[in-house]
């Protein structure tokens, strides 16, 4: 074995860094002092290496790697106990109304180059996203919710809701998911244009966070990031030392580079590998680890369902008959067993196996089972039938107008639901492929509309219904040709009744022992079964994957102290966890 005491980061390989004459002005760290990441999205580069602001590109650098790093939180929330961790602030209060939200900040709160973090940083953050563009991640939810945001005290925000939002608190500030609240440093921001403003010069020690970690170099192949000398985590007791990396590099890495990448020692982590991915892995690296210590269900839940999405502005799915036909002809026990290798439960409706959430859908059983049943072609046959549609000698399926019914599946890479579904489609007569996208144009098209069926996780729902029932609300339902405001919330349905019912929810605190609460949450589940504007089809149960030849100390089964989705704001503390093996 070489002597990894003098392994330089030009050591780390040529594909990792590509410009020899920038890695030369970096100091040398040893592969067994680096962390080396994959990230979460699959990118075969960095997909914006000098626009790494938290809110212009919510799936781009944010969640791959500086939500860890130079990023902190308010709060953090270990979700598999639905335990807030608070961090930036010392604790969040909502008033009996449910209208004002007063957070508390921990003293003596800094930013890397020693400025304080103060309530003045908070209120500016509000108002940046309350004025900024509409493109701005986070923005849409602040300005439906927020009135405004004032600091009583150094340390003090009273932020003023428009409406009660009883949850408003802790989705907001304390999930670190899609809505992650990162506090932006006023004396960086202030004058700047946050529809353009990248938040990048190293010179200027920016992305300017109050993480143990800087970026020292940014370019397609990589970003590099080495550990501060000082961390006021430290002082607070927060944290008893640095993290022990002190190098963390992120990688971009498609999906099938990563069991390869894995297996030679290139990455420590990065997105889950596929089950069968793994265990090859596994055979061919005793240091490759999962969640679980044995299979067949490797990983753990992260609080999202697998759906088959239909866009319900595009005919013929803009009608009801159509879209509980396909429910109709999908098979989810195949999903799971051809997809997933009989790793994965299957669901019927989009929430979540956690704890807090089986409050409910034991409740919710007896109109899941009465709704949602297994496949039945036969009834399907009878609904388009019955809505104009017709089957040729060849038993291939016709629009009303005549013209053959072709279906397109949008799938991200390496997705194996999405030929499944095609084939279930393609064996009832409907023409059906589906289409692997990269990233970047996966999501766009979601976001866009311009899609006629994808295959996409619904997350939301950690300890509450209403989390993943509100993406069907209509508020999310832009016009066709205008981009949807969250990207949770794609199916483009539409329902006044429904909406009622959504609003009634989200002014009320939730509980599964609430009886009137418990009324909304069955009528809301009733209709959106009803109504099918998507299928839930398996748990999305990630195997996740970690490489300890380098370092141990990861969350797992036996340990799970936070979550391990390393896109998840929480994951910052797994940092802290590491330990160097060699």
């Amino acid at each position: 074995m070489p002597n990894l005491h003098r392994i330089s980061i030009l050591a780390v390989g040529a594909a990792l860094l590509a410009a020899p004459a920038l890695a030369q002005q970096l100091k040398d760290v040893p592969r067994n002092r680096t962390l080396i990441s994959q990230g979460w999205d699959y990118y075969n580069q960095v997909p914006t290496p000098t626009n790494l602001s938290p809110y212009n590109g919510v799936v781009l650098n944010q969640r791959n790697i500086l939500n860890y790093t130079v990023s902190e939180s308010l709060f953090y929330t270990n979700h598999i106990t639905n335990t807030p961790i608070p961090w930036q602030a010392e604790r969040m209060e909502t008033s009996p109304d449910y209208r004002e939200v007063t957070i508390t900040l921990r003293p003596n709160v800094r930013w890397a180059d020693g400025q304080p973090l103060t309530a003045d940083d908070v209120v500016f953050t509000f108002d940046t996203l309350l004025k900024g563009p509409p493109q701005m991640a986070l923005g849409g939810a602040i300005r439906e919710w927020v009135e405004g945001a004032t600091a009583t005290d150094a340390r003090t925000i009273k932020v003023r809701l428009k409406k009660p939002g009883p949850r408003w608190a802790e989705d907001t500030l304390a999930t670190g998911q899609t809505t992650r609240f990162v506090v932006l440093p006023k004396h960086v921001w202030q004058g700047q244009d946050p529809a353009t403003f990248g938040d990048f010069d190293l010179a200027k020690g920016w992305p300017l966070g109050t993480g143990p970690y800087r970026v020292v170099r940014s370019d397609q192949s990589a970003i590099v990031l080495d550990r501060l000398d000082h961390w006021w985590a430290i002082d607070a007791g927060l944290a008893k030392a640095l993290p022990a990396p002190e190098r963390v590099i992120y990688r971009p890495a498609t999906q099938e580079a990563m069991a390869q990448l894995f297996t030679a020692n290139e990455i420590d982590m990065g997105r889950a590998l596929e089950v069968g991915s793994l265990e090859a892995a596994m055979a061919r690296n005793p240091n490759i680890k999962s969640w679980n210590s044995k299979g067949p269900v490797w990983g753990i839940t992260a609080g999202c369902t697998y759906r088959f999405v239909m866009n319900n502005d595009a005919a013929p799915f803009t009608e009801t008959p159509v879209r509980q036909a396909l429910a109709l002809v999908i098979d989810r026990d195949q999903v799971a067993n051809l997809a997933f290798e009989g790793s994965v439960p299957t669901v019927r409706a989009p929430f979540s196996s956690y704890p807090a959430m089986q409050e409910y859908t034991k409740q919710l059983q007896p109109i899941i089972d009465k709704l949602v049943g297994k496949p039945d072609p036969a009834h399907a046959e009878k609904l388009l039938l019955d809505s104009g549609f017709k089957r040729d000698a060849e038993k291939h399926w016709h629009l009303p107008d005549g013209t053959a019914w072709q279906i397109t599946i949008n799938t991200q890479q390496g997705d194996a639901v999405g030929p499944v579904i095609a084939h279930q489609l393609q064996a009832f007569g409907i023409d059906t492929v589906f289409r692997a996208m990269p990233d970047a144009q996966y999501f766009d098209a979601m976001s866009a509309g311009t899609y006629n069926t994808v295959i996409f996780q619904h997350c939301g729902s950690l300890y509450d219904p209403w989390q993943t029932l509100e993406h069907f609300h209509s508020k999310y339902a832009p016009p066709p040709g205008q981009r949807a405001p969250n990207l949770r919330a794609i199916t483009r349905y539409r329902n006044p009744a429904l909406d009622a019912i959504l609003d009634k929810m989200s002014a009320r605190a939730p509980s599964p022992n609430d009886a009137d609460y418990m009324a909304l949450v069955r009528d809301a589940t009733r209709i959106v079964l009803s109504d099918v504007p998507q299928v839930s089809l398996t748990e999305e149960i990630h195997a996740i994957t970690y490489n300890t030849t380098y370092w141990t100390g990861w969350p797992n089964a036996a340990d799970p102290y936070i979550a391990p989705f390393q896109a998840w704001d929480g994951f910052a503390l797994v940092l802290q966890h590491l330990q160097p093996r060699q």
